[in-house]
C-alpha cells in the first residue's frame, strides 16, 4: 500500500470512525500524536492514541463520512498533507462538558510521517472554532496551566 493510501485508510476509517483494525493496520507501535485531544502532549504509541481517538469519536460520533479535501505526498515521500472534513455530534459528556447533541464541523490539516509503511508521527492543525469554545472552559487551565 503506498503512503497516500495508509494515511487515506487511517484519516478515513481511524480518525472517522476509531477503527481499530484500521489503527493496528496504518500506525507504528511507537506513534506520536501531536492533537488538541491530548492537551498535555503528545499521545505516545499506538495504544494512547487508540483510547484517545475511540473516547473523542465515542462522545462525538461520525455525522458523515470524512470527507478528503486534498492530499499530497512530500517530495522526499516521507510525509503525507491530507486535509478533510469532519462532522461530528456532541452526544456524550468530553471533559467533563455535558453533550449539546450540535453538530460540529472539523476542519483539519494533519501532517502524517511514515518509516516502514505506518504513520510514525502525525502533526494535527486545526480550525475547529466550535469545538474550541465549547470544550475551552476545562481545556484552557489544562494547556494555559
Amino acid at each position: 500500500m503506498d503512503n497516500l493510501a495508509i494515511v487515506r485508510r487511517f484519516t478515513t476509517e481511524f480518525l472517522g470512525r476509531a477503527d481499530l483494525a484500521a489503527a493496528d493496520a496504518t500506525m507504528h507501535p511507537d506513534i506520536r500524536g501531536f492533537t488538541g485531544l491530548k492537551p498535555t502532549g503528545p499521545i505516545e504509541g499506538i495504544d494512547e492514541y487508540k483510547a484517545t481517538l475511540t473516547g473523542f469519536v465515542d462522545a462525538f460520533p461520525a455525522q458523515s463520512p470524512v470527507e478528503i479535501i486534498d492530499q499530497f505526498e512530500s517530495a522526499d515521500g516521507t510525509r503525507v498533507v491530507t486535509r478533510f472534513h469532519s462532522r461530528q455530534c456532541h452526544a456524550k459528556d468530553y471533559y467533563g462538558v455535558a453533550a449539546t447533541n450540535r453538530i460540529i464541523l472539523f476542519d483539519e490539516t494533519h501532517v502524517a510521517r511514515l518509516k516502514d509503511g505506518k504513520i510514525i508521527e502525525n502533526i494535527v492543525s486545526a480550525t475547529n472554532l466550535e469545538f474550541e469554545m465549547l470544550m475551552a472552559p476545562v481545556l484552557s487551565p489544562m494547556i494555559l496551566g
